[in-house]
């Protein structure tokens, strides 16, 4: 059973939903994005292998898994949202372009460390964690 699955089952027993075929293959569809997607572009490609594929299901399911910290939302300075798996537990934060709207990761040991030693300082146990910085890109300066 991969991560995402084992996510998925332990979000179910959690919340009390229903195991469907439906919700199955959107976690399926969902675990093998390596990258930011648009939710549009995401419930086509869930309609191609179930051509049943609601797209009330998979913004509700989108949502539960938002709520569980299981996904990142990401908003563009032109109101455009991405969005990206979170199933490696592999923390990052995003620069985003505000004229391109190119996302870039950042992997930070530093700012990781930061974070969680400030958070101890003040006695605040972290949950979930969203780091944006918006601005412009060499390419667009």
């Amino acid at each position: 059973m991969s991560k995402a699955e084992k996510i998925y089952k332990e979000y179910l027993k959690r919340t009390g939903g229903r195991d469907t075929q439906q919700k199955r293959t959107i976690i399926t569809e969902l675990s093998k994005l390596r990258s930011h997607f648009d939710i549009e572009d995401f419930i086509n490609e869930i309609r191609k292998k179930d051509s049943k594929g609601s797209r009330a299901t998979v913004y509700r399911v989108m949502k539960g898994l938002l709520k569980e910290g299981f996904i990142q939302k990401i908003t563009t300075n032109d109101g455009k949202v991405y969005y990206e798996h979170n199933f490696t537990n592999k923390h990052h934060d995003h620069i985003i372009c505000n004229s391109c709207g190119k996302i870039f990761e950042i992997e930070s040991d530093r700012i990781e460390n930061y974070i969680n030693e400030y958070c101890e300082t003040i006695g605040f146990k972290p949950e979930y964690r969203s780091l944006h910085i918006y601005g412009t890109c060499s390419d667009c300066l």
